[in-house]
């Protein structure tokens, strides 16, 4: 509720505003959609609102437009209903790129739209419901992109910081499972890789939102330069979580037969681990103390794995054969994935 108070409060407003410029200066006398759209397009999220202003104002205008040509030409039956919204649907999905791309809200307004078109079927529906979604819309985009659009740099810090955290606890789960000499089994690999991919696609909406932000919102204008120097840093989060599942999957799965995972690496592990933990509590910008902290932790890694010959078949083995299982799991064959892994390892080669 702490978060999200200030986009339901700029919703209420925007929505109230909405319907009282249709209701009272355009004259229509049920305008219940101009509020829907301005509801719909701010929601109770900062990110990406200019998209989906424009993805809701032109759903709504493709629906529109869909539907009046067509029941004029066809009429109205059920067969008619199907067919239209079967036409809309498809012009939405051929035509639905950029801006429009990415989630349901282009597709479903438009079809939502053209329904409404042929089942009220009373003069001057379809004109009056594209008004009010222009009503609506463009107080949504005046509040929230103009006025009091989302701070871009507190849009990526809190992605950054949900991605570090499930990062942590990938990490401290492994070491605890380590310590504990337990195999999670493939199920714990694919849960925490589906946590992380989920807080890194957060992360790439925050990015895209923040672009835009500093891009069409004057009021943050200035901060072009420093958003844009972020976003650079945050690329290599993509790199980073594909490293920490790596790793992390290698050091509670090791092939069978082989050495136990040394103290050492569980060590280093779970200092990696307090290190992304301790940069999701910490508030941006962080201080140096937090800075030098992490820089340690990591530093003493580095040097330790520099100053050592790797041995780079059995890292290579080990994450071969995460991959040779995660591929029988894809081919659906069940048998293979119960056999041991002397046998697996024959039937592969």
């Amino acid at each position: 509720m702490r978060a999200a108070i200030g986009p339901i409060t700029l919703t209420a407003v925007a929505a109230a505003l909405s319907w009282q410029i249709a209701h009272s200066l355009l004259g229509h006398p049920q305008p219940f959609f101009a509020p829907i759209a301005a509801a719909v397009s701010l929601s109770t999220s900062r990110v990406q609102r200019f998209r989906r202003i424009l993805q809701l104002v032109g759903g709504v205008l493709l629906g529109i437009a869909v539907g009046e040509l067509l029941s004029g030409t066809i009429g109205i039956s059920t067969v008619a209903l199907g067919v239209i919204v079967f036409v809309t649907l498809a012009i939405a999905v051929a035509g639905g790129g950029g801006f429009f791309a990415g989630g349901m809200m282009f597709a479903n307004q438009a079809a939502a739209s053209a329904i409404l078109v042929v089942t009220l079927h009373r003069h001057g529906t379809g004109a009056e419901r594209a008004v009010d979604a222009l009503v609506g819309g463009g107080i949504g985009m005046v509040l929230g992109v103009g006025l009091f659009p989302a701070h871009p740099l507190k849009l990526l810090h809190e992605a950054e910081a949900g991605l570090l955290a499930q990062l942590a606890i990938t990490v401290e789960q492994a070491v605890e499972m380590l310590s504990r000499s337990i195999d999670p089994g493939a199920e714990w690999a694919l849960a925490r890789g589906a946590e992380v991919h989920a807080r890194l696609s957060e992360l790439a909406s925050a990015r895209a939102t923040a672009s835009a932000n500093v891009r069409i919102a004057p009021r943050r204008w200035h901060l072009r330069g420093i958003v844009e120097a972020e976003i650079v840093r945050l690329n290599r989060f993509d790199a980073l979580a594909e490293a920490v599942l790596g790793t992390a999957r290698a050091a509670v799965r090791p092939l069978a037969g082989s050495e136990p995972v040394p103290v050492m690496l569980r060590d280093e592990l779970a200092s990696i681990g307090a290190a992304m933990r301790r940069l999701a509590r910490t508030k941006q910008p962080w201080p140096q103390i937090t800075l030098d902290d992490v820089r340690a932790r990591a530093d003493r890694i580095v040097a330790r794995a520099t100053s050592q010959p790797v041995d780079r078949a059995a890292v290579a083995g080990s994450l071969l054969h995460t991959s040779a299982l995660d591929l029988i799991a894809i081919a659906g064959d069940d048998r293979l994935a119960r056999e041991p892994s002397e046998t697996r390892a024959s039937v592969l080669i």
